[in-house]
């Protein structure tokens, strides 16, 4: 997620990014960590997410060390060509998303209605998925500055979150909402760096794209969630 994590170039600029190789990369990596979440639900992973989850500040640093932390691996490890680092970013970022969505099927959702929240998120996410690669691939401007945008994004949501916490909660509706806007920002300028071939190695691009795509993922789910408890009772 380059809005969390620093952004790092790779010294060699090549013309054209292998765009296939990169969407099967991250549609691989989102499709494994969506099924982990299902199997998580049922697992006592479910419960340490709650825990860590339900205390915003706690859930904070918990989504900073695995997805920040689990990206700043990955990209040293592509850095360095250590590609077992790389591996092991992306567990990382693999177990942080796991324990959110896990946390979020297993106390929110009755098991009727996992599997269908999946594929209702699922197909949401890939439409807007596709409508940003549509926006970015049909114009000629550049979305460069969107990274900027995101980061600003998570910042007020940072802010507006914590505030609601300790003093005003209706704040944390306006966070959430700031988090997601941030993550599709963020997925904008992703999508962008694949088409501007802004950095060199297909993994570094997938990885980018696959931690934006997860974050809006997830914010679609809990409005799924919502949803259909409200329909179901």
């Amino acid at each position: 997620m380059s809005s969390v994590h620093d952004t790092t170039q790779t010294g060699q600029y090549v013309p054209t990014v292998n765009v296939p190789k990169v969407a099967g990369i991250a549609t691989a990596l989102v499709a494994v960590n969506i099924l982990l979440m299902l199997v998580g639900s049922y697992t006592p992973l479910a419960d340490l997410g709650l825990i860590l989850f339900s205390n915003y500040v706690i859930g904070i640093g918990t989504f900073v060390v695995t997805i920040g932390g689990g990206f700043w691996i990955s990209n040293r490890g592509i850095e360095q060509d250590a590609l077992p680092m790389a591996g092991a970013g992306v567990a990382l970022i693999q177990f942080g998303y796991t324990l959110l969505g896990a946390a979020i099927l297993g106390g929110f959702a009755p098991p009727a209605l996992r599997i269908p929240a999946l594929g209702i998120t699922l197909v949401l996410t890939g439409l807007l998925t596709a409508g940003v690669v549509v926006l970015v691939y049909r114009t000629d401007r550049s979305f460069e500055s969107w990274q900027t945008y995101s980061r600003g994004l998570f910042v007020a949501g940072f802010v507006a979150g914590g505030i609601g916490f300790f003093v005003a909660p209706v704040l944390m509706i306006g966070a959430s909402v700031l988090f997601f806007l941030g993550f599709v920002a963020d997925l904008t300028y992703e999508i962008w760096a694949v088409k501007e071939s802004k950095y060199a190695n297909p993994l570094r691009n997938a990885i980018g794209i696959y931690i934006a795509v997860m974050g809006v993922f997830v914010h679609i789910l809990q409005l799924v969630l919502r949803v259909l408890s409200v329909l179901d009772n």
